[in-house]
């Protein structure tokens, strides 16, 4: 019989005995993929739907910017390059490209612009793809459905969504073109990609020590003390600890692939505890059962790349942030794959906040010369997580740079929104007293960051301040478009139509801009520059 062999407080940060957590017991000893914590976890992105991360409960930047987009459609784009050039590719049929719980679709919407660049001004020219957007839930698909940034691409038939639950669901019914996704009837290979998904969905635990292996059973109590003000997590109210369970043989799991990984762990660890992303392996190997064991994975996520990263550590500490995560275990992932006969390829670097790793499963007799090569260009230079070193590093100093030289790494970025917001004030200072100020350049700047951005309605109104610079370089026509979407995401404001009067104004355009006006009041009676404007244009007629 199986026998519980100590318990310790997940607040230990070593491992010694320590007393189990007071307080009322809401759950004792699940496996950890079993507990009630994932049950609060869907419930909560059901309730939050957008706002998750309009509201900036969610993180999201590191996995959905610019510069991370442009490196995965560089990938993706080697790797239809060697599909293209195989045998068996058969070039009337779709290639189908899924990001899975892809959230507000900003990723989704960045990759495109950047993809079909590269599509359409190569020898692909002409390729049949579809990008899927999934997520758990409801409101997300509404919300993509409804987003005036993805329409085209809707109505182009190039991007479709699903609702796709990763803990079981067996095929996928796209929602806008009605088409059914199944087993037997998809001839080419998925292009998958999870961003911050494998960390916040089901995974188990497990502890060696001495040749015996462990599953970490998860028990979740209410809280004696009061709960912290600024705790709105899902977790508020509650703690949690561990307790180590002795397994007994060696098929813990329904599957052989997966117990030869927990064997594997078994033999070669002392005193260390791992996760294991097993819901993530579940949905793998469904999606490479409807693909017919063609399949490559991008994934980028706080994680482990090899065992020894793993050594002495702990049974996984609960992140908050609204919702939960866990750091990822993608050396279990490469097992896996391994297994399978496919590949692994991690970043090379230890990396401070996210790993890059790249996934591969193919029957085709190919080498995925073109896929490697664009990788390893990736990860053996500036990857996901260098580039927000980068970008952390520079952004506080950024006064003591040239404009040229704010300009240029802008362009780096490749024209990241939340850079251009932090350099905006500085930018905004120098062009009235910088001698031979670059303003040319700065208005290509602004519309290429505008180009890659994908509004949401989240704190920073880009469109606001894009269009304050274009009207005050006298590109009114260009600055009242961005003023409208300002508009569009953030809501009717005073200030905002005053601008598009003004713009109008300078345009000699005086009925609009009078019209703009009179929005400008009714929504605030007294303010003054759209009053003086009034006047002023009533002086004119």
């Amino acid at each position: 019989m199986a026998k519980i062999t100590r318990s310790y407080s997940i607040h230990k940060t070593d491992k010694t005995k320590a007393s189990e957590a007071s307080g009322v017991i809401l759950e004792d000893k699940k496996p950890l993929s079993q507990s009630m914590v994932w049950k609060l976890q869907s419930d909560f992105y059901a309730n939050q739907g957008p706002e998750a991360w309009i509201k900036g409960i969610v993180p999201q930047y590191i996995t959905t910017n610019p510069y991370i987009a442009n490196l995965y459609a560089k990938t993706v784009f080697g790797y239809c390059r060697d599909i293209a050039s195989s045998e068996d590719f058969d070039k009337n049929t779709t290639i189908y490209i899924m990001e899975l719980a892809a959230g507000v679709g900003r990723f989704a919407y960045t990759f495109l612009k950047r993809f079909i660049n590269l599509v359409e001004s190569s020898s692909l020219k002409g390729l049949k793809f579809k990008y899927v957007i999934t997520d758990l839930a409801e409101r997300n698909a509404i919300y993509w459905q409804n987003h005036s940034f993805l329409k085209p691409y809707f109505e182009s038939g190039i991007l479709d969504c699903a609702i796709f639950d990763m803990a079981g669901e067996e095929e996928l019914r796209l929602r806008n073109s009605g088409e059914l996704l199944s087993e037997g009837h998809l001839k080419n290979p998925l292009i998958l990609f999870a961003n911050y998904t494998f960390d916040s969905i089901p995974q188990d635990t497990f502890y060696v020590n001495k040749g015996k292996l462990y599953e970490g059973l998860i028990t979740i109590t209410s809280m004696d003390s009061p709960t912290a003000s600024d705790d709105k997590s899902i977790l508020a109210g509650l703690d949690y600890y561990y307790t180590d369970k002795q397994i007994q043989g060696s098929g813990y799991y329904e599957d052989s692939n997966m117990n030869d990984i927990l064997l594997y762990y078994k033999g070669c660890m002392e005193d260390t505890a791992f996760s294991f992303p097993i819901t993530a392996i579940r949905c793998i190997e469904r999606l490479k059962k409807l693909y017919n064991d063609d399949i490559i994975l991008l994934s980028t996520d706080k994680g482990y790349r090899n065992a020894s990263s793993m050594y002495k550590n702990y049974h996984p500490y609960l992140s908050k942030h609204g919702s939960i995560s866990l750091t990822v275990n993608f050396h279990a992932l490469e097992i896996y794959f391994k297994s399978l006969g496919g590949i692994a390829i991690h970043s090379i670097y230890e990396h401070e906040n996210v790993t890059m790793s790249l996934f591969l499963l193919s029957q085709r007799s190919h080498e995925f010369i073109e896929t490697a090569m664009a990788y390893h260009e990736i990860i053996e230079s500036i990857g996901p997580d260098d580039f927000y070193v980068i970008k952390k590093a520079i952004v506080p100093h950024n006064k003591s740079f040239t404009t040229k030289e704010l300009l240029t790494f802008l362009r780096y970025t490749v024209w990241d929104a939340r850079t251009f917001l932090e350099f905006y004030n500085t930018l905004l200072d120098r062009i009235s007293e910088e001698e031979d100020f670059p303003k040319n350049e700065l208005i290509a700047v602004i519309h290429n960051v505008w180009e890659h951005y994908f509004p949401i309605g989240e704190e920073g109104d880009l469109a606001s301040c894009l269009g304050s610079l274009l009207g005050y370089l006298g590109y009114d026509n260009d600055a009242i478009k961005l003023f409208k979407n300002s508009l569009e995401f953030y809501g009717e404001d005073a200030a905002i139509n005053y601008e598009i009067a003004l713009c109008y104004y300078n345009l000699q355009e005086f009925e609009k801009s009078m019209e703009y006006i009179e929005k400008s009041l009714l929504l605030d009676p007294d303010f003054e520059e759209s009053r003086n404007l009034q006047s002023l244009i009533g002086a004119i007629g």
